[in-house]
């Protein structure tokens, strides 16, 4: 008998990103602690809680909510700021973000033109980061069992 657990692409995109800001509020509470000795207490007292409250949110065991991430900023010093950067697909990985899909999820057309990229005959627009040999390899491969 085993466990399996399963994790979404959404909610292991979501983990990851908050993640990477819990690590940048990490690393931030430790530069402001090298240089001038802030500590966990110092940050509780400046945004008005509890210091195990502060230490539970940077270590994982609570959730880090938008507000706290610049309550602390605050305390720290800092601007917290984010981007939100269109996902490219990297070489070799299988599956290309749900372009299509995040445009309008319930609708039966699919395809670049409707995801907003330009239409291109034979090519995929998870292939149009490629240089253009391998696309023209790709576009030129036929499966075994196909029709030519």
């Amino acid at each position: 008998m085993s466990l399996q657990i399963t994790i979404s692409p959404k909610e292991r995109a979501a983990g990851r990103f908050v993640e990477r800001v819990r690590r940048a509020v990490q690393k931030a509470l430790a530069e402001e602690h090298a240089k001038s000795g802030l500590t966990q207490s110092d940050i509780a007292r400046a945004i008005g809680v509890n210091r195990s409250v502060v230490s539970r949110e940077i270590r994982g065991h609570k959730d880090l909510t938008l507000s706290r991430v610049a309550e602390i900023a605050w305390a720290l010093g800092r601007r917290p700021a984010f981007d939100m950067v269109p996902t490219a697909v990297a070489p070799g990985v299988n599956v290309p973000p749900l372009v299509a899909a995040a445009v309008n999820p319930l609708s039966a057309h699919s395809g670049s033109q409707q995801a907003g990229l330009p239409a291109r005959p034979g090519l995929s627009p998870a292939r149009s980061h490629l240089p253009d040999e391998l696309k023209a390899i790709l576009n030129n491969i036929t499966v075994i069992g196909s029709a030519a």
